[in-house]
């Protein structure tokens, strides 16, 4: 581990952990990196890229999201939220993080990095805050899975009315990332949808801090952001002047095998994004920064970051 963790209070009383990888100072700071992690995993399991952005003269900062990691920890409480919006309190505490690091670092640029569920909350974030990105990168990003989705927010808005948001759902968790591993039947384990290295599936399946079981609050706030964040107005809130790298695999089920990855970038072309990288890696899963070719994406990212930054 290279990093420090630190806990932030945000505006509604809630105590948010927050990871910093501190630049090499034998470089020029060249800008800020803030990650922004996927359900069920948190932010420390990106110390790998992180380290390589910070020994390139990168601030890299990442908090992890209500009823994950660290900040769910705090009060024992994995999994569980209370709340009324999970998506826009985790925006909002993702602004908060981007405050204190703008204070620690004023004037240089900053970049959005997230992943999966994390793509979806950046992409809200450009949708709010906009002006003060200087860049976005998308990884294991998704469109809305129409079948999956529409049943999604129907089960979910039932349920929660019978049960409330706060309960938990056996079914409705293993529908839902159940689909995702049917792609790779028959089954090693639930993660095989993450990634093609046994390794990391079997590091991931066998990692304390990982979540399966949320309140089914975080599940509707998710499936219905997912929703609202593909269709055409928060694709017109993207300034067409700030420059996107979208990555995945294309064997990537939360992507549609690569189709809704396409179908994300064709819309922000046509919402006249200029300047739009886009990686689609031949057998890639879920977690490119945790494949076979982990190396070449890395490389990637950093290069995106030399040419943008």
């Amino acid at each position: 581990m290279s990093y420090k963790t630190h806990v932030f209070t945000a505006r509604d009383g809630e105590h948010i952990c927050y990871y910093h990888w501190k630049a090499n100072e034998q470089k020029p700071l060249k800008g800020m990196v803030q990650i922004a992690h996927g359900i069920g995993e948190y932010a420390g399991r990106y110390d790998a890229i992180a380290q390589l952005m910070a020994d390139e003269g990168y601030e890299v900062y990442a908090n992890d999201h209500r009823a994950h990691g660290k900040t769910a920890e705090i009060k024992r409480l994995f999994g569980h939220y209370d709340g009324a919006d999970y998506f826009g309190d985790c925006m909002e505490d993702m602004h908060e993080l981007a405050e204190k690091m703008r204070a620690d670092h004023p004037k240089v640029p900053f970049v959005l990095f997230g992943h999966s569920m994390g793509s979806l909350l950046s992409r809200k974030f450009v949708t709010e805050y906009a002006e003060e990105l200087d860049g976005l990168i998308l990884s294991g990003t998704a469109s809305f899975i129409k079948g999956l989705g529409n049943f999604g927010i129907l089960a979910t808005g039932i349920v929660t009315k019978i049960r409330g948001r706060e309960r938990k759902n056996d079914t409705l968790k293993d529908l839902f990332f159940g689909e995702f591993n049917k792609k790779f039947s028959p089954n090693r384990t639930k993660f095989d949808w993450l990634s093609t290295v046994e390794e990391e599936v079997d590091k991931f399946e066998a990692d304390p801090y990982r979540v399966e079981d949320f309140s089914l609050g975080v599940f509707q706030d998710v499936i219905k952001n997912s929703k609202k964040l593909n269709e055409e107005p928060a694709f017109q809130a993207t300034p067409t002047s700030l420059p996107i790298l979208v990555f995945s695999g294309k064997k990537d089920p939360v992507g549609e095998m690569g189709k809704g990855v396409k179908q994300v970038v064709k819309k922000y072309k046509n919402c006249g994004v200029e300047d739009l990288t886009v990686h689609l890696y031949e057998e890639g899963r879920h977690e490119m920064l945790k494949e076979k070719n982990k190396e070449e994406v890395q490389q990637d990212i950093l290069n995106w970051l030399k040419a943008h930054i």
